[in-house]
C-alpha cells in the first residue's frame, strides 16, 4: 500500500506499485496531494509493474476490454469536459505503452526511446488522475476500441510513431486551450493548465526530434502551426478535437456517437475569452 498519511501534514506522497492506484483510498489521497499542491513520490516500479488486471501493461491474449460504442459528450459542465479529456489521456497512455511494448519503437534512438518512455509514464499518470477525478462518471476503458491493425503499422517506423504523438500532444494543448474558457471551477481550471503545460512540453520535445515537414528545425517547438501572429497557442473546440482524434485511424468506428457532443457549452459558461484566446486556427 502507499506510504501516505493525511495527517502527516507537509511529507510526500510514495506510490511503490501501480497497482496501488486501483485502490480508492490511494487514489483519494493521490488527488488530494496534488491539488493541494503537495508532493508525490513515484518509485521506478511504478511503471515497470502492471496491476492485476493488465491496466498499465500491453493487452495479451484474453486481456482486451470489450470494445466501447457510442460514446458521447454533454460539456455544459466541468465534468463533461473532463470526460473528453479521459478519453484523449486513455488513447495517450494506450499508445506510448504499445510503442514501448513493441521494444523496436521503430528504430529510435536510445535517446528518442528515452523520451517515449518518459511519455508514456506521464501518460499513465494523467490517466489515472483523470479517472480518480471523475470517479463514477469516467469513461470506460476504451483500449478495446483501439483498431490494432492501424496501431501495427503505425508502430512499423520512426516516422510513423513520432507523427502520431505529436498529433496526441498538439491536439491536446489545443483541446485544453479551448475548453479552459468552459471550465467554472477555478480549481479545475488550475488542473487543466497543469496538464497543459505538461502536454506541451511533451509536444515541444517531439517537435524537436522530428519537426513536422516544411518547419524549421530550430523554431518547430513554437511554428506557425502552433502558435498564432499574436505569440499565443492555438485552440481548438471539442468538435475539431474529435475530429483529430478519429483523423488518427485508431479508433474503431462506431466508437464515437453519430453525434458526438449531445449539449455544447452554455453562452454563461466558464469566463468570456475574447480578450484572452484566439480564434480557431
Amino acid at each position: 500500500m502507499a506510504k501516505f498519511d493525511p495527517a502527516r501534514e507537509g511529507e510526500p506522497m510514495v506510490i511503490a506499485q501501480a497497482g496501488e492506484l486501483m485502490f480508492p483510498a490511494t487514489r483519494r489521497g493521490f488527488i488530494r496531494t496534488l491539488l493541494a499542491g503537495g508532493s508525490v513520490m513515484l518509485l521506478p516500479t511504478v511503471f515497470t509493474a502492471c496491476s492485476d488486471d493488465g491496466d498499465d501493461g500491453p493487452l495479451g491474449p484474453g486481456e482486451i476490454p470489450d470494445p466501447v460504442t457510442g460514446v458521447s459528450f454533454d460539456l455544459r459542465s466541468d465534468v463533461g469536459i473532463f470526460r473528453l479529456l479521459h478519453l484523449n489521456e486513455q488513447l495517450e497512455a494506450a499508445f506510448y505503452t504499445a510503442v514501448v511494448a513493441s521494444g523496436t519503437f521503430g528504430g529510435m534512438s536510445a535517446d528518442e526511446r528515452e523520451l517515449l518512455m518518459d511519455i508514456r509514464d506521464t501518460e499513465i499518470v494523467h490517466r489515472e488522475f483523470v479517472r480518480t477525478a471523475l470517479g463514477s462518471a469516467a469513461l470506460p476503458d476504451v483500449r478495446g476500441s483501439i483498431d490494432l491493425n492501424v496501431l501495427n503499422t503505425i508502430l512499423s517506423s520512426r516516422t510513423s510513431i513520432l507523427t502520431t504523438a505529436r498529433t496526441f500532444e498538439n491536439t491536446g494543448v489545443a483541446a485544453l486551450n479551448g475548453a479552459a474558457k468552459y471550465l467554472t471551477d477555478a480549481r479545475n481550471l488550475l488542473v487543466a493548465g497543469k496538464f497543459a503545460s505538461v502536454e506541451a512540453r511533451h509536444a515541444a520535445a517531439l517537435e524537436d526530434v522530428l519537426p513536422p515537414a516544411g518547419v524549421n528545425a530550430n523554431t518547430a517547438f513554437a511554428g506557425d502551426h502552433l502558435v498564432d501572429g499574436t505569440g499565443r497557442d492555438v485552440k481548438l473546440e471539442a468538435g475539431v478535437v474529435l475530429q483529430k482524434i478519429a483523423a488518427t485511424g485508431l479508433v474503431k468506428a462506431g466508437t464515437l456517437a453519430a453525434t458526438p457532443i449531445t449539449n455544447a457549452p452554455t453562452a454563461t459558461q466558464g469566463v468570456a475569452t475574447a480578450d484572452f484566446f484566439p480564434a480557431n486556427p
